[in-house]
């Protein structure tokens, strides 16, 4: 299992990994135009290109994208937390999490399009840390209503419809791209 995630620093891979740092940052200024949350949170297509580095260069470059565009969001001022906990769980946990896409195996649907079934548990696995800070970081919004249930509420809609749209696009772009590495 461990082999999945060896990574190899060769000029190659780094390039490689800089260019799908760099696709997820320019997404990441393009998902700023769709409407957000209240206190944050947007349909993130930008997540498709920590999804794809994984998915065709392995788990570790996944991981390693995945913690390099959380650094340099705050890096660039994209980023908007509230201490430390906001920092771990809004950000470097779920996008360090896309990058573990992979080790669930993937299932093609037709020869132009694939199901990545790791996309869909990582969704799952991503909507958790996005859970607990929106229940205990900003239980405070939730008024009257359990903090719980109102993270559910709140989180549960965006995380999901990112996730989907970003099965659909690396469902459609993979097969494509799978030529060139």
């Amino acid at each position: 299992m461990f082999k999945k995630f060896k990574v190899k620093m060769t000029t190659k891979n780094i390039c490689m990994m800089a260019m799908f740092i760099s696709l997820e940052i320019i997404l990441e200024c393009i998902d700023k135009l769709w409407p957000s949350m209240p206190q944050g949170g947007t349909l993130s297509t930008s997540l498709s290109a920590i999804f794809l580095c994984a998915y065709l260069m392995g788990v570790g470059y996944g991981v390693i994208v995945g913690i390099s565009t959380c650094i340099l969001q705050f890096v660039l001022g994209m980023a908007n937390y509230w201490g430390f906990w906001s920092i771990l769980l809004d950000y470097l946990l779920p996008l360090s999490i896309c990058g573990l896409a992979p080790l669930i195996k993937s299932v093609r649907i037709t020869k132009q399009f694939e199901l990545h079934l790791g996309l869909i548990f990582v969704t799952l696995l991503k909507f958790i840390p996005h859970y607990l800070s929106g229940a205990i970081l900003f239980a405070s919004h939730a008024g009257d209503m359990n903090p719980y249930l109102y993270s559910f509420i709140y989180n549960a809609p965006y995380v999901a419809i990112s996730g989907i749209v970003c099965l659909f696009l690396c469902g459609f772009l993979y097969p494509r791209l799978e030529k060139s590495f």
